[in-house]
């Protein structure tokens, strides 16, 4: 986005940054990323599940309560969550094309214990967190499936204890046959296969290790110091230009006067406080601490990664309408509208995205206090809501898609004039309000994905947007390099002419 000249300066229309400049931001963007989906292709897998089967005697009339007993074992703080799920084996007696369900009624009982819970007798320090539990699950068998989907028999979001045991009952499971027409078949074995799915130890640390490198360098992108303030270093235009480079956002636009921030340093420098926090600086605590602090710590979280979102998608949209109204939004005498009336326009996007923000936290939030309050919830149970809940998701990413879409061909005219380091931004947005979409779409959004890469590639995309932003866009101090009009190699055309600077009546804001 190109400034207005009322404002400071910025890196990106140096005369100094030109083609070689937009060149080293994109490999250097680009060759990041590449790289560190490398490394999350190669990472540990999030995931481990031990399985275990379980044979359930039923006989002819589908009345028999059977049992299963486990116990799991050798488990830390760093495997985060533990789930319980179970899965049944067709019967051969029931055709393989045929699709049915059934409600499975269970009861259950949790015992968690820093003790070995394989003792015979009572364990001295021990918590019940399930006591003969009742609930009712469906379970499904899908047309050539030869195991059922998979019902959620326990779940927790933090591991207090080494070693859990649970028992669980299965009322009438020969009801099944019920199901399947085949009430009067001889006595015959249900097959249970019991999954405990918990996170991958060694992908805790690797997550853990990303996280506080991108808060450290994003926090030395916002407040790295200059450091060619005098001495023999100073002297040297080596590391003179290093200083310059590296000196963060902050420090440089706390040396310009606030009357001339721009409409877009004033947006990176909220999207860069709120990418700090979205780096999850408390993570530690939230693994850690296993007591009610930790799953606390847990949805102040969600909050900063809706928050970061939200507001990163809010940007993209007012900076496209911005440039999309370029030229079109006038007073009486020809001049852009300033102040409020500016920004009146956004309302409606500001309304939409904080309904998004509320969805967000308030669905993720029912969830979590669901399951704390009973660990055998499933989300799924809840029919009518759970999918009124998933619809309204997909409408909110719809309707941005479409309005994000709509405002990138309205601004098509006015971006196609832009010099090509604007464009160089244009894209660099685009690509990554791209991959927000495939994200979210694919679940690779969520606090735990389902791989490393999904982690890795999404919070690097997001870490290297927002530092490049904060770099083309820091201010030119008025000691250094100075906006000459000439975007480096590049000529200037809007509206069709060329122009080698403008007036602060020819242009305003040009924003993407």
């Amino acid at each position: 986005t190109m400034e207005n000249l009322a404002y400071g300066a910025v890196r990106i229309e140096s005369a100094k940054f030109g083609k070689r400049g937009v060149c080293m931001t994109a490999v250097n963007f680009f060759l990041a990323f590449i790289i560190c989906v490398g490394i999350g292709i190669a990472g540990p897998d999030v995931f481990v599940t031990r399985s275990g089967i379980s044979t359930l005697k039923v006989n002819r009339k589908g009345i028999e309560t059977s049992s299963w007993n486990g116990n799991l074992l050798h488990l830390h703080a760093e495997n985060q969550i533990l789930w319980l799920t179970c899965k049944f084996t067709r019967p051969d007696s029931i055709d393989l094309d045929l699709g049915f369900e059934y409600q499975q009624d269970v009861i259950l009982n949790v015992v968690g214990s820093d003790e070995d819970v394989r003792q015979a007798g009572p364990l001295d320090n021990f918590e019940d967190l399930l006591t003969n539990k009742n609930a009712t699950r469906t379970v499904k068998f899908k047309e050539g499936a030869k195991e059922s989907d998979p019902i959620t028999i326990f779940y927790t979001h933090s591991v207090k204890y080494e070693n859990y045991r649970a028992r669980v009952e299965f009322i009438s499971p020969g009801h099944l046959l019920d199901e399947a027409g085949h009430a009067n078949s001889v006595d015959h074995e249900l097959v249970a296969r019991f999954d405990l799915t918990f996170v991958n130890g060694e992908y805790t640390s690797f997550e853990m290790s990303w996280k506080y490198t991108f808060l450290a360098i994003t926090f030395i992108a916002m407040f790295c110091p200059r450091f060619n303030r005098g001495g023999l270093l100073s002297r040297s235009k080596t590391f003179t230009s290093c200083s310059l480079v590296f000196e963060g956002f902050f420090t440089k636009l706390c040396g310009t006067s606030r009357k001339i921030w721009s409409y877009q340093q004033k947006w990176i420098a909220l999207l860069l406080v709120l990418l700090f926090f979205f780096n999850d600086p408390l993570i530690y605590f939230e693994v850690y601490n296993t007591t009610t602090g930790g799953e606390v710590l847990g949805g102040v979280y969600i909050g900063f990664l809706a928050t970061f979102l939200t507001t990163l998608m809010l940007f993209w949209l007012c900076a496209l309408d911005e440039t999309r109204a370029q030229g079109t939004t006038t007073t009486t005498n020809g001049r852009r509208k300033k102040g409020c009336a500016k920004y009146a326009r956004h309302g409606s996007k500001i309304a939409f995205l904080s309904s998004f923000w509320l969805y967000l936290v308030i669905t993720y939030s029912y969830i979590r206090m669901n399951e704390k309050g009973d660990p055998s919830y499933e989300a799924v149970q809840e029919g009518d809501r759970y999918l009124a809940a998933s619809v309204l998701g997909v409408l909110f990413m719809l309707v941005y898609i479409i309005w994000f879409l709509f405002y990138t061909f309205k601004a098509l005219a006015n971006i196609f004039q832009l010099p090509p380091p604007f464009l160089f931004v244009f894209v660099l947005t685009f690509f990554t309000f791209a991959a927000t979409v495939v994200a979210i779409f694919i679940a690779a959004m969520y606090p735990l994905p389902g791989a490393a890469v999904d982690f890795l590639g999404m919070y690097s995309l997001y870490n290297l947007y927002i530092w490049a932003m904060a770099f083309v866009y820091a201010p030119l101090r008025s000691g250094g390099d100075n906006n000459d009009g000439s975007f480096g190699d590049f000529s200037v055309s809007v509206n069709g002419e060329e122009n080698d600077g403008f007036k602060d009546d020819d242009l305003d804001d040009m924003q993407l």
